[in-house]
């Protein structure tokens, strides 16, 4: 029909987005996955970026989503290495009476705000896939997924919480004897935790 545009902008790959239309497939077991959108004709008129499945444990996984230089949104799993917590504060000390009252407090600390640094790596991509790589490497804006804290209790409230990717070399070549590409990668939560003031 005249005057519809059929163009495809954007093509919803991520396996929530499209279990349900194959339920019979059990996605732990899929390595990767395009998708395709065809017309009544069958011919292919978009094709999604190729999807490969985390190649690491869903306990140490870390998940990373990032905007890529077309605007769009990537995500790329890696492997848990260091995790982190640092405490920053400032210190306030309260004037004493004479006799000195040992039981009661001199300095204390305030201003106190913390923040989590982690590096994870990957070994689930190669030389091939470096330019996807760079593009998280390059990246402004990222954010990691991650199940929200919900007390003693199992977490089950999934958020994405903006992470800060920290200024590193990238080698976009496997070191020499090495069969495996390794990539690592550093960041830290864009919001410092801050509770006692």
């Amino acid at each position: 029909m005249a005057g519809i545009d059929y163009s495809v902008f954007y093509i919803p790959e991520g396996i929530p987005n499209i279990k349900e239309y194959f339920p019979n497939i059990d996605f732990s077991e899929v390595d990767e996955w395009t998708v395709y959108v065809k017309d009544s004709q069958d011919n292919i008129l978009a094709t999604s970026r190729r999807n490969i499945n985390g190649c690491c444990c869903i306990d140490d996984k870390v998940r990373i989503h990032f905007i890529n230089s077309l605007g769009e949104i990537d995500s790329i799993n890696f492997i848990l290495s260091i995790e982190e917590h640092e405490t920053k504060s400032d210190t306030w000390k309260k004037s004493q009476k004479s006799p000195l009252n040992r039981t009661k407090g001199g300095s204390y600390r305030q201003n106190i705000t913390s923040n989590e640094t982690i590096e994870a790596e990957t070994r689930c991509y190669s030389e091939s896939d470096q330019y996807w790589i760079k593009e998280l490497m390059d990246s402004p804006v990222a954010w990691i997924e991650t199940l929200l804290p919900n007390g003693f209790h199992e977490s089950n409230e999934k958020e994405f919480i903006p992470i800060e990717i920290s200024d590193m070399k990238f080698n976009p070549k496997k070191n020499k004897g090495r069969y495996e590409y390794i990539v690592k990668i550093k960041f830290s939560m864009s919001n410092d935790n801050s509770t006692h003031r």
